[in-house]
């Protein structure tokens, strides 16, 4: 479900998911910050990075797609989203900060299952993988995602990155095991803790952002 609502200053657009809130244009700080973190965090792994392809799983609003647009060095963004309705909303500009974000030709959209689609990509296909398929694992909205955040998916992820690729994890709280996970699988992780007001009250946000061991030479 989409919702709108009115507050004294503004319009805002509320995600609901299973009856769960999921995310809204309140504050769009943490999404963006999961692309700028992992493009950073390549950048750092490689001496140049041009033709950057990125896999953005979970749509949402549009925000962190959008934030990836702005990079002139990305070349190509597969966005996987398993809701149609949520895809057809953000083409038809629901949510005007992020209107047109699908039509840049650059973007590739794929209504599947994250946990389905990526498994069948070919091996080092990509640089970039980013996963905001849910809250995180330890606050699902669908029990079935925490296939995501398990070892099995995080090694068909690993297949898919070429050298010195990255994958990012956004979590409404701190996930310490999942940390550990991406470290066995990639090598290195780095956690990112963001505050975020809402309504007079903080809270905590989590990015999880881990690197090939191995650079890619170019």
């Amino acid at each position: 479900m989409l919702r709108r609502r009115r507050t004294p200053h503004t319009t805002v657009i509320e995600l609901i998911s299973n009856g769960t809130f999921v995310m809204d244009t309140v504050d769009t700080s943490t999404e963006r910050s999961l692309a700028r973190n992992a493009l950073a965090a390549l950048r750092a792994n490689r001496s140049a990075c041009p033709a950057v392809r990125v896999t953005v799983a979970g749509l949402g609003l549009g925000f962190t797609a959008h934030e990836i647009l702005a990079d002139r060095d990305v070349e190509r963004i597969d966005v996987v989203e398993i809701e149609p309705a949520v895809v057809e909303w953000v083409r038809k500009g629901l949510v005007p900060e992020t209107t047109g974000v699908l039509d840049d030709p650059r973007v590739h959209t794929h209504v599947a299952d994250i946990r389905h689609w990526l498994p069948t990509r070919p091996a080092a296909s990509t640089d970039v993988v980013l996963l905001d398929v849910d809250n995180g694992p330890d606050f699902l909205v669908h029990r079935a995602n925490t296939e995501v955040y398990e070892q099995p998916f995080l090694t068909a992820v690993k297949r898919v990155l070429r050298p010195g690729g990255v994958i990012g994890v956004w979590s409404a709280s701190r996930a310490t095991r999942l940390q550990r996970r991406l470290e066995a699988t990639f090598g290195t992780c780095q956690e990112f803790r963001q505050t975020v007001t809402r309504e007079g009250r903080e809270f905590d946000y989590f990015c999880y952002v881990a690197r090939q061991s191995a650079p890619l030479e170019v």
